[in-house]
């Protein structure tokens, strides 16, 4: 689910907060805040807690929500915030904890060690080199391409400004262009 199928969705949607109305909230933000996570490259179970505690601070602050942006931007700003902290802590703590070490690195590739067959999934292919790129192109081009999200909301979600955005886009694509190679004919 992109951040464009949510736009529908207000904050009265989800008032007052009731058991059947927390469900309603959990089950139409828990995947995209998932998705968002996993471009952090966090751990499976750090991912969990990053869903269940950004749901967790967006329903207590949801009765408050002022509405100065859409609620799913909203929403995906307490995911960033949650998922810098997730990212932060397992940096920290990635010394201290050596049976993390095999899901702190994503697999890294290089033509050398791995050769690409012409059957291989595009798709994979694409997220193996998007997990090369630095956190804020990788981060941008997911929010853009992935979720739908425009510039300037990528912008506001990564408190940055919208230069800096697309700058970050440009960068992001050119070093996957040239990670990719030519296109096939």
């Amino acid at each position: 689910m992109t951040v464009e199928d949510l736009p529908q969705k207000r904050v009265a949607d989800f008032l007052p907060l009731t058991p059947t109305n927390s469900r309603r909230f959990v089950e139409a933000f828990s995947s995209s805040i998932a998705a968002q996570a996993m471009r952090f490259q966090l751990p499976q179970d750090l991912i969990q807690d990053v869903v269940q505690e950004t749901l967790i601070r967006a329903l207590r602050g949801l009765e408050g929500f002022r509405g100065d942006s859409k609620l799913s931007t909203w929403v995906y700003r307490i995911a960033y915030r949650e998922s810098l902290r997730a990212k932060e802590r397992l940096q920290r703590h990635q010394g201290k904890v050596k049976h993390l070490d095999a899901t702190l690195e994503p697999e890294s590739y290089s033509p050398e060690s791995h050769a690409i067959s012409g059957q291989e999934d595009e798709v994979l292919r694409v997220r193996r080199f998007m997990q090369q790129l630095p956190d804020n192109q990788r981060l941008a081009l997911g929010y853009h391409y992935l979720d739908e999200l425009g510039v300037a909301e990528i912008a506001d979600l990564m408190n940055s400004t919208t230069n800096t955005v697309k700058s970050w886009l440009k960068r992001g694509r050119e070093t996957l262009r040239e990670l990719l190679g030519p296109a096939p004919a």
